[in-house]
């Protein structure tokens, strides 16, 4: 009996492998699994039957035919939506502790594409903003309000009453119980098939699984996922999926900071992460953006949200980490050497650089003797400091002259 059981189970394991390969919907996939299953005997749940086409998928990962010489292959020139951030026509995860500002940044986001701006925080956007459906079931209406409306994305008709902007064709919120089962599924197809290369924005992970009774933990949890990213692939569609982090691993890399397992990472092209800069000071509202993927360099960056979906751009960690390298050093400065370095900078306001001979001039009661040589030691110590930049040239009239400019400027 047990062996005749285990037969039946490869049979079905079998068929949902083919239903994979041939690319059968999962809204098709799923009653027809079923369906056998029932005529032979064994009666599935929901989540048993994920847990069968879950494996079938891990068995596909294994078998590939490859390229043959000559084969033609479609690989579109343009792999960003927004450069070295967000993937085009492929799944991106997006990973913050509750509260940080995920929905914000993507609304801010979308904004910056739909008005055509060009770029967003210092990252070029390309081409022009498509349609967007936003699968919204973890915010209220209210609250997706209080997002969209200063992004420009939704708008006031009258006292209490709003309406959705283009690019938003679709916005389904916590009142609407859209979950990512088979009927969810078809639903989100069915508005994507109406546009050309849709902009999916799904909030969040846990809450459109969790209708379908499944733990986050385990790798089955993301079948539904799967399902969705599958069931779009004609249409083009990038998808931007928001997830929770871990607590415990919200430091770690975007990759491993999510909560539950791995699989949910390893199912996106693209990892996104959001960390508070300072957890510690809570004026501090700036944050660290960070991203991990298959085919990007890896970006660090310092935002701040400053209003509701309005982002600004500290510049990268590295930068951020050495002007506070520089704040430090200053700080220690001697008195000549501060007031050099003021100095300095009130020339470069005025866009020119600073010569020795200026300086010692300026500073004409804090030199006594060799005023020239004490200015110009003193700006090759703010040189040595990292305060001060320095060029030499040769003029036919005066010689070897070094002019100086702060460090900050590039």
């Amino acid at each position: 009996m047990q062996a005749e059981t285990t037969k039946t189970l490869r049979k079905i394991g079998q068929t949902a492998e083919r239903l994979i390969a041939e690319k059968i919907p999962h809204y098709e996939r799923m009653p027809l699994l079923r369906n056998e299953a029932q005529l032979e005997g064994i009666y599935f749940n929901d989540k048993e039957l994920l847990g069968v086409v879950a494996s079938a998928r891990q068995r596909l990962k294994g078998k590939s035919d490859g390229l043959g010489t000559g084969q033609e292959i479609y690989i579109p020139e343009e792999s960003w939506a927004w450069d070295d951030v967000i993937a085009a026509r492929t799944l991106n995860l997006l990973v913050a502790l509750p509260k940080v500002g995920k929905s914000a940044l993507i609304a801010g986001f979308i904004s910056a594409w739909k008005y055509e701006s060009g770029e967003f925080l210092g990252h070029k956007i390309n081409g022009s903003c498509p349609p967007v459906i936003i699968v919204g079931p973890d915010q209220s209406i209210g609250d997706w309000s209080k997002i969209l409306v200063p992004a420009g994305l939704m708008r006031k008709k009258k006292e209490d009453h709003f309406e959705l902007v283009d690019p938003i064709v679709k916005l389904w919120s916590r009142g609407d119980n859209l979950a990512l089962d088979d009927e969810g599924i078809e639903r989100i197809v069915n508005e994507a098939d109406k546009h050309e290369n849709p902009f999916v924005f799904a909030d969040a992970f846990a809450k459109l699984i969790s209708p379908l009774g499944l733990d986050e933990r385990l790798p089955e949890a993301v079948e539904p996922v799967h399902n969705l990213v599958e069931s779009l692939e004609h249409t083009n569609a990038t998808v931007v999926l928001l997830h929770h982090a871990s607590k415990t691993r919200s430091k770690e890399r975007a990759s491993n900071a999510s909560r539950g397992g791995n699989a949910l990472p390893a199912a996106a092209s693209q990892c996104i992460q959001l960390n508070l800069l300072n957890e510690q000071d809570k004026t501090d509202q700036r944050i660290k953006l960070s991203t991990e993927g298959r085919n990007s360099k890896p970006v660090e960056q310092v935002i701040e949200q400053v209003d509701r979906s309005q982002w600004i751009s500290h510049g990268s960690v590295a930068d951020l980490e050495k002007e506070k390298e520089l704040e430090k050093i200053e700080s220690g400065l001697v008195d000549k050497q501060a007031l050099a370095l003021s100095f300095l900078r009130d020339s470069w306001d005025r866009e020119e650089k600073l010569e020795a001979t200026q300086l010692a001039v300026l500073m004409a009661d804090e030199y006594r003797g060799n005023a020239r040589v004490k200015a110009k030691s003193t700006l090759e110590q703010l040189v040595a400091k990292g305060l001060a930049q320095k060029e030499n040239f040769s003029d036919p009239k005066r010689g070897k002259i070094s002019v100086f400019w702060p460090s900050y400027i590039s």
